[in-house]
């Protein structure tokens, strides 16, 4: 039986082989028309050309079934890495706290204040609200340390990682660690910070796996899991409705094993993680409708498998004042996020790191002076002692008007 392969090289052969031939052949048919032993060769030559097309489109039946790899276009489309859920989202983005968690040690710990470069970046400004926090986390799912920056340290971490989740780190030898760079002097100190979360979880019941179908109107032959009209009944009771208004906007939410829930919605307008996520909720709080998904309900997912690495440059090589005075540099800003998920469940890997640079406080007699001028548009307010509002306020634009 033929079986027509669907290859880009097998269809490049066949180009390559046919231009030749074809060549070959015209031009005996135009040299020696009334040679007996060339109309031979040409015979030979024609039959060449066919068997050559044979071998390329015909296989054995039993390859048919023969699983050909999926290619997804991503149209010169790359996913962002966001340190925050308050950063402004991009068409396809992802977050996870390994980096907050020692954004928050390094500001808590070591440096005391928050972190103001100047000018400002609106990262920073985020970072520093910690919006989350290691409490908001339970314990066996990250791990974090932070120290001066020795052997001894990086030692420590690559245990600890083995020890809580039998993992190595991909990115801890991303960055120098010979003597001659660990060494502390007496007016600089290099700290490191890190840290890993994992997590693994099953789905109580394996959803279906659906044919491939396309995904907007770009891609085609995408994988899919969820439930149709052959799931059982046991899937289905694994999956609740949060909302459904259309079908474009909905959200559903899917058990697991390990108690982990897993929230997929469409139809949210807003621009950064934590507003979306906050819409959501409304969503859900004021839908009237059944949350049982239904016997007649449907559930579309794709697979999806990435393995994505950030360094925020926009962090690093700023100097910034830490509450003791000393001057500090981010060098290095590296957070990386596997994420996994399919008909069984899924997988969140995740490691974030910064190397930061302490030197000594700056003398404050060298300090160049502050200059107080109120030399253009200004306001002056004026209020009794303990007392809460001003008796006058005045804002001075034109200066003519208030020098008469």
């Amino acid at each position: 039986m033929k079986v027509k392969v669907n290859s880009k090289k097998g269809l490049i052969g066949i180009v390559i082989i046919a231009i030749i031939l074809g060549i070959m052949l015209m031009a005996l048919l135009i040299n020696n028309k009334n040679s007996k032993s060339d109309k031979t060769l040409i015979e030979f030559l024609k039959q060449s050309l066919l068997l050559k097309e044979e071998e390329v489109y015909e296989k054995e039946e039993d390859d048919k079934d023969e699983e050909v790899p999926q290619i997804v276009e991503r149209n010169n489309e790359e996913i962002s890495i966001l340190p925050t859920m308050l950063e402004e989202i991009k068409p396809n983005s992802i977050w996870c706290p390994t980096f907050q968690l020692i954004w928050n040690d390094m500001v808590n710990e070591v440096v005391k204040q928050e972190v103001v470069f100047n000018p400002q970046e609106e990262m920073a400004e985020n970072l520093n609200k910690q919006e989350f926090k290691e409490e908001m986390i339970s314990d066996e799912l990250y791990y974090k340390t932070y120290g001066l920056k020795t052997i001894e340290l990086k030692e420590k971490i690559e245990k600890g990682i083995k020890d809580k989740f039998n993992e190595k780190s991909s990115i801890l030898d991303t960055i120098n660690w010979a003597d001659e760079d660990i060494k502390d002097t007496n007016d600089i100190e290099k700290y490191i910070f890190y840290s890993m979360l994992k997590r693994e979880f099953k789905f109580e019941n394996k959803f279906t796996t659906l044919e491939t179908a396309p995904f907007g109107d770009k891609y085609k032959d995408i994988k899919y899991f969820g439930i149709n009209s052959d799931t059982e009944d046991a899937v289905r009771n694994q999956v609740k409705v949060l909302y459904y208004n259309s079908d474009n906007d909905f959200a559903v939410e899917i058990s697991t094993k390990q108690g982990d829930k897993l929230i997929l919605s469409r139809g949210c307008e807003k621009n950064n993680f934590s507003d979306i996520y906050k819409e959501i909720n409304q969503k859900a709080g004021a839908f009237e409708g059944d949350k049982e998904f239904l016997e007649k309900d449907n559930l579309k997912i794709p697979n999806i498998k990435i393995n994505e690495k950030k360094e925020y440059e926009e962090l690093e090589n700023k100097p910034f004042i830490a509450k003791d005075g000393r001057t500090a540099e981010i060098a290095d800003a590296i957070q990386t996020i596997e994420f996994e998920l399919d008909s069984e469940g899924g997988k969140v890997k995740s490691e974030a790191l910064m190397q930061v640079t302490f030197t000594s406080a700056i003398d404050t007699d060298k300090k160049a002076p502050r200059n107080f001028y109120f030399e253009d548009e200004f306001v002056i307010f004026i209020k009794e002692e303990n007392k809460e509002l001003p008796y006058l306020a005045c804002k001075i634009s034109d200066i003519s008007l208030y020098q008469k």
